[in-house]
């Protein structure tokens, strides 16, 4: 048997090109347009640009992005109103 060499990358781009075909006809049969909201508390760096990876791949996608961005101390009660 022989090894088979396999690109993630191609196959992300692959899912991206169906995952935006898939959403543009979500939008255009039923109207609705899915979405993902985040929730980043605190400011750590690398949170931030995961979450902003995040915001930027909705957007290329079509796909509605909501971020939320709560200090390091916020408490339960501030997430949840």
């Amino acid at each position: 048997m022989s090894a088979k060499i396999i690109s993630g990358t191609e196959i992300a781009k692959e899912i991206r090109v169906e995952l935006k075909q898939e959403i543009a006809e979500l939008k255009e049969k039923h109207g609705l347009t899915p979405g993902l909201a985040t929730v980043l508390v605190g400011d750590d760096p690398a949170s931030r640009v995961y979450v902003g990876q995040k915001d930027k791949s909705c957007k290329n996608l079509g796909i509605y992005s909501k971020m939320i961005n709560l200090p390091g101390d916020a408490s339960s009660t501030v997430a949840s109103s």
